[in-house]
């Protein structure tokens, strides 16, 4: 064996500490990506605490909506809070994506300008986590409303690239609650877009998978509903919508009162 001098020996092991260095900072930092954190943020587990605390009570503002659509504004106001916090955190901007919109439900002289808004904190959600479901969701539902109120005719590369963020919503994690709302919102985009982007068939498939992930999902059965009655399929449509209105414990109970039930009651009424 050649002999081999200290120096060398201390060569060889820096190198390898070096690289045994190198490889636990990179799963650190992929660890930290993962859960959102940033190190530029340098967030305490206090604040973090505070973060997820003002999640919560935002969320029960939002689910009594129903019963006074003013909680939207408390809720807006705790989800401000938590983005003071933290800045650059992608949940906090989808969750103000998700506010601004249902804020924009029910603000006709603002709705343009709420949507925008709602899509400016998606879209940011999504430049800042590439992968986030719930960002991708919100980015291609506000950019299908928007080309709504435009008119699909004048905005179909609106539509498109909605198209385009729901559907890697679904690519990204296909059972998040999120990806389901995805299939139903693809469902109408293929429903009411004109040729070449209408599809009946695609639209029945995504509203059949979104109703077998979650049965309870009353906005799932309004729209492929209006889907059959498309297709001249009345009776199925009968069922889809009297099933909407008999659901018991609807997955988003606010989203039911509001606007599933009575578009389903209206479209009863219309079809008798």
């Amino acid at each position: 064996m050649k002999n081999v001098s200290f120096l060398t020996i201390k060569k060889r092991v820096n190198f390898k500490l070096s690289h045994v260095a190198l490889y636990y900072t990179i799963i650190v930092l992929h660890i930290c990506l993962i859960t959102g954190v940033a190190f530029a943020e340098d967030l305490t587990p206090k604040k973090m605490a505070q973060i997820k605390d003002y999640y919560q009570q935002a969320w029960q503002y939002l689910g009594q909506m129903n019963k006074d659509i003013k909680n939207l504004d408390k809720a807006q106001a705790l989800y401000m809070k938590a983005m003071e916090l933290s800045p650059d955190n992608p949940d906090t901007l989808w969750k103000l994506s998700e506010i601004t919109f249902k804020k924009a439900q029910v603000s006709k002289d603002k709705a343009k300008l709420l949507y925008e808004k709602a899509l400016e904190y998606a879209e940011k959600a999504v430049q800042i986590k590439p992968d986030s479901v719930e960002g991708l969701y919100w980015v291609g539902t506000c950019q299908a409303q928007l080309a709504e109120m435009a008119g699909i005719f004048k905005a179909l590369g609106l539509v498109k690239s909605a198209r385009r963020n729901l559907e890697k919503s679904i690519e990204v994690n296909p059972t998040n609650r999120f990806a389901v709302l995805s299939r139903v919102i693809l469902s109408v985009i293929y429903t009411e877009s004109p040729w070449p982007l209408r599809d009946l068939k695609t639209a029945e498939k995504l509203s059949d998978q979104a109703i077998k992930l979650d049965s309870n999902l009353t906005l799932a059965y309004v729209k492929r509903a209006k889907l059959y009655l498309a297709k001249k399929e009345k009776e199925l449509a009968l069922k889809d919508l009297n099933k909407c209105i008999n659901i018991n414990n609807p997955t988003y109970l606010w989203d039911a009162e509001l606007y599933d039930w009575p578009e389903a009651k209206k479209l009863l009424s219309q079809i008798k």
